[in-house]
């Protein structure tokens, strides 16, 4: 799996985790909120605790490629 930033996106700042067959979730960096009709939360487990972890660097580099 892999989080990225998307350049352009929308607010708020957010990030996307792909999984690798090409599932992708939304996660609000503030909040941690999963939005995907396809990946639960439990399939990207790993992945939350790494963003929650890093909220300040994924806030910092959304902001820079999205002003």
């Amino acid at each position: 799996m892999s989080i990225r930033v998307n350049v352009p996106d929308h607010p708020p700042p957010h990030v996307h985790v792909v999984l690798a067959d090409r599932r992708d979730a939304l996660v609000d960096v503030a909040t941690l909120v999963v939005t995907s009709r396809t990946v639960k939360d439990t399939e990207i487990s790993e992945a939350l605790i790494w963003i929650k972890a890093n909220r300040e660097l994924c806030e910092k580099v959304f902001g820079a490629y999205n002003p």
